[in-house]
């Protein structure tokens, strides 16, 4: 039943139930948080991992069908809520975390609808968060991954005791564990030394069972561990002889001998001397290492400054030569986010460097010059084409780029993954290229085209017709075809 005025309606309104309820007197929760939410929390290196296709070795790990290892976009919840008395759709962040009361799970609620952070909302998650971690302390529990989302813990909202008190737990918990094979860090944004002592801890408790670690924005951005050493200060002003964290964090890396995966950025092994890189020799000669790395714009060597600590140096071209040289089954993924400077993007790559996947993801700009995506394949082309197996752009509001003269200068390709605008008739000749059986290694194709609001309908026509003609040759050579209009 429709309310006729919006002023007499007495429906429940999820995005002021906080300042209803607030004269009332605090009660804290009691008990504990689901473990299972969220110590397996799927988080975004399901993302960068990309599926089996022939080119990664299986394992259980990485290739779980269980439900709660699936990506983030097939599980995310809603909850139905009223305004007005009319049912309202409202996205609730994922995971969906139950506090023990009910008035737990109404603050959840709330905290999900407004989307911020309620000081009673910070307040109950955080206890119940130290009681949780407690209890795994003492339980001394068991786990294959270990997953913090910042979606849930952010250190930001923490104050000096707690954050500390945090930090301690997830060290003792990282020291009873059997059988850790996966740790992701990603977007947890520590501090330098906060991050090296994880490591080390890593290196020393968990080094005969760990395979995955993913370090994606773990530390702050001007904490970089390599370029900025204040390991010898101390609360009292007292000078205590200490190894560098530099040192601490490349060595560390380096004892995680049974390692199959390592995400780190960029800035993480770029001292400017190569040594950082030649350090993890030791993992990397491993059969089918894949080592990703990211690369973003306040990190590009020779542009940014070292002294703010975030990065500015580079790997030596002689240093990846010598990796090439030692690592033949050495799987190189670079990530390039959000970089708009044709020029910023080359002093990440040098000609010795073993690139295997490449991915350009810059999304939508809405001022300012774009990226020259065509001079991009052309030198990732001419430098790496018999080397390079994954090209990925997602790109939008940009030029046609050309994809028939880039799978012609790339014989070696194997996934070919595209979003943004294109010719039809390139769109066209590509697909005919592909059905003449020339592009022997391929196997994956999706192709997300981008099209004006004026020149929707056409597109999806052509879309459509290509769709059809194609996707039985396709399924004639074993190549997984995807072709779609994109929908913003």
């Amino acid at each position: 039943m429709m309310c006729l005025a919006e002023d007499h309606c007495v429906c429940w309104r999820p995005y002021d139930e906080v300042d209803r309820y607030g004269p009332r007197a605090y009660r804290a929760s009691r008990g504990l948080l689901a473990l299972e939410d969220w110590r397996q929390d799927p988080f975004l290196w399901l993302h960068h991992v990309p599926t089996n296709n022939g080119l990664q070795t299986i394992d259980y790990i990485l290739g779980s069908d269980d439900t709660c290892f699936w990506s983030i976009p097939e599980v995310e919840r809603y909850f139905v809520g009223r305004v007005h008395c009319e049912p309202v759709l409202f996205p609730a962040q994922y995971p969906t975390l139950p506090l023990p009361t009910p008035h737990g799970n109404h603050l959840w609620r709330t905290h999900t609808a407004q989307k911020r952070s309620h000081f009673t909302y910070l307040k109950e998650f955080h206890r119940c968060l130290q009681t949780t971690m407690k209890r795994m302390e003492l339980e001394e529990s068991q786990m294959e991954r270990l997953i913090l989302s910042d979606r849930l813990i952010q250190l930001d909202t923490m104050d000096y005791y707690k954050r500390k008190k945090y930090f301690q737990s997830l060290l003792n918990i990282l020291s009873f564990q059997d059988g850790l094979q996966l740790v992701c860090f990603e977007n947890l944004r520590c501090s330098r030394l906060e991050g090296v002592r994880l490591v080390q801890q890593l290196a020393c408790f968990n080094a005969h069972s760990l395979k995955y670690l993913f370090l994606w924005r773990f530390f702050d951005s001007n904490e970089n561990p390599l370029l900025v050493n204040y390991s010898y200060i101390t609360g009292s002003g007292a000078y205590i002889p200490r190894p560098r964290t530099a040192h601490c964090f490349s060595r560390s890396l380096g004892e995680l001998l049974n390692l199959r995966l390592l995400s780190l950025e960029y800035a993480h092994l770029a001292d400017g001397t190569g040594n950082a890189l030649l350090s993890l020799l030791s993992i990397l000669k491993r059969p089918h290492f894949t080592l990703q790395l990211l690369c973003v714009e306040e990190q590009t060597p020779g542009r940014a400054e070292p002294a703010l600590g975030g990065g500015g140096l580079g790997v030596p071209d002689g240093a990846w030569r010598r990796v090439t040289g030692a690592c033949p089954d050495l799987n190189l993924v670079l990530l390039f986010y959000r970089m708009w400077d044709y020029e910023q993007v080359r002093r990440f790559l040098s000609p010795s460097v073993p690139l295997r996947e490449v991915h350009l993801h810059n999304g939508t700009r809405l001022r300012g010059a774009l990226l020259d995506v065509d001079s991009f394949l052309r030198h990732v082309a001419y430098y790496y084409a018999s080397t390079l197996v994954t090209l990925s752009v997602q790109q939008r509001t940009n030029g046609a780029v050309p994809l028939r003269a880039t799978l012609e200068r790339l014989p070696e390709l194997a996934r070919l993954v595209f979003v943004g605008a294109v010719h039809e008739e390139d769109l066209r000749d590509l697909l005919v290229l592909v059905a003449c059986g020339v592009c022997y290694r391929l196997e994956e194709i999706k192709i997300l085209v981008e099209a004006a609001t004026d020149g929707r309908e056409h597109c999806q026509v052509v879309v459509s017709r290509l769709r059809e003609q194609f996707t039985d040759i396709m399924k004639l050579f074993d190549i997984d075809f995807t072709l779609t209009l994109y929908k913003v």
